[in-house]
């Protein structure tokens, strides 16, 4: 599997970003479906380690050539077991997959150049990766000082929920309008954003996505349910 990795000058990303920030508050129609979190879900929760100054710090723990832990409080195996998940867990690929690839990247944002991405609205990127079962999950946690955070990966949302950008639009869409703790699963249920509440007066989002090698992934209700569980842990 070929990792989709956010290019903060990158021209998709700048094109993309671009676009999609206008309108985003706007009825997306059904570019895909929702799933608000209950209370075990902690929706609304997650007001801890979420905020520009704090994932550009675990940024700059990971460093430029990637780390074999997630700098960030995610027990992937207690997620697991909450979203019905069966298997083994834990960091990096599952095996046979991605070999060679960090277990995490990041980007801190500092230097970002272009008309676009994060020197548009600066922000941090940190993006673990994880393997549940048989399957791998990629888990990103992104942080702006503007909204909406999530519009920065949209080249990974494309990828992994399998839109056109008729469609991206209007996910894009759902994502901007939902509330901190509301899972929001692409219509392959491949991809989830759940909205984060920051610790500062920015923006955040969290964006887990799986089945990009083309395999299956478990699906848009239990990767709902991981990605809910997930965001339980950043409170």
């Amino acid at each position: 599997m070929e990792r989709t990795r956010l290019r903060s000058g990158g021209a998709l990303a700048v094109l993309l970003a671009t676009a999609l920030l206008t309108g985003c508050g706007q009825d997306g129609g059904d570019g895909g479906s929702g799933a608000s979190g209950d209370s075990d879900a902690g929706a609304g929760k997650a007001s801890g380690p979420v905020s520009v100054s704090a994932l550009r710090a675990a940024a700059d723990k990971v460093g430029p050539d990637g780390a074999d832990s997630c700098p960030l409080p995610y027990d992937i195996a207690r997620a697991a077991k909450a979203a019905g998940l069966s298997g083994r867990t834990g960091a990096g690929a599952a095996p046979g997959e991605d070999a060679d690839e960090p277990a995490v990247t990041a980007e801190n944002g500092r230097d970002a150049q272009g008309p676009g991405g994060f020197a548009a609205n600066p922000g941090a990127l940190v993006s673990c990766l994880f393997h549940v079962g048989a399957g791998t999950v990629e888990v990103h946690t992104i942080a702006t000082e503007s909204a909406s955070a999530e519009n920065l990966l949209a080249p990974v949302i494309m990828s992994a929920g399998g839109f056109s950008t008729e469609e991206l639009t209007a996910y894009l869409r759902r994502t901007a309008a939902g509330a901190a703790g509301e899972a929001v699963a692409s219509r392959n249920g491949d991809c989830v954003t759940v909205r984060v509440k920051p610790s500062d007066d920015g923006d955040a989002s969290l964006v887990v996505t799986a089945g990009e090698d083309g395999s299956a992934g478990p699906g848009g209700e239990k990767l709902s349910g991981l990605a809910l569980a997930l965001h339980a842990q950043l409170a």
